[in-house]
């Protein structure tokens, strides 16, 4: 419990960090007057023609929304509630279900930009007709706009796993720090399509410790 706990608090906090992931084709990112207009996705032929392309060349992508944290989280809270009706099992069966409702939620409001030169999280306007996606504001955490250059990018993962992703992981040294040293970490929910993120780090060309 200590252990998810500390987790949930940090996903809370991250909500909107360098800290909103099924496997479907990634979107292209149309431009418009007032936001931003989602289309539809990119086919196999066109994928394979960009990744052949320099990256000046790769068109703007929105990450697809992913709610498999939000779904193991709630059906965990079934079964705690299932097999435990006492004071123990209702909390822990509430606190996951809350979870499961923080994630879906960040999974439904939050989407991951890759745009021609930057990583950035935006919000969605709404969930009606066309999807438009407007600036995700300050960072709650470190202040700034949620957007990093790729090139500023020196290491990024998922926790604890690629195949098991909790959270997404990325350090950048763009944000400047306080105490003067080098580099940011930042964590994010894993509340968007995972193969779709890691795709687009290693086209963008985002660096990583020990991968080449």
């Amino acid at each position: 419990m200590k252990r998810f706990s500390a987790f949930f608090l940090a996903s809370s906090c991250l909500a909107f960090a360098p800290q909103a992931p099924k496997l479907a084709p990634s979107f292209h990112l149309n431009v418009a007057t007032a936001g931003h207009d989602v289309g539809k996705s990119p086919s196999p032929l066109y994928n394979s023609m960009i990744k052949k392309g320099s990256k000046s060349q790769l068109a703007d992508v929105v990450i697809d929304p992913d709610y498999t944290i939000a779904t193991v989280f709630a059906i965990t809270a079934a079964s705690i509630i299932a097999t435990n009706q006492e004071f123990n099992g209702i909390l822990g069966a509430a606190f996951h279900a809350y979870a499961a409702g923080l994630f879906a939620v960040q999974a439904t409001r939050l989407r991951v930009i890759f745009d021609k030169d930057s990583f950035e999280f935006k919000k969605v306007v709404s969930a009606v007709g066309p999807t438009k996606l407007k600036d995700a504001g300050a960072n709650f955490v470190v202040g700034g706009k949620n957007r990093w250059a790729y090139k500023s990018f020196v290491n990024w993962d998922f926790y604890p796993s690629y195949n098991f992703p909790l959270l997404v992981y990325f350090k950048e040294t763009q944000t400047p720090k306080k105490d003067g040293s080098v580099g940011q970490i930042h964590f994010f929910p894993a509340v968007c399509n995972v193969k779709q993120l890691k795709e687009q780090f290693e086209l963008r060309g985002c660096a990583r410790v020990g991968k080449s």
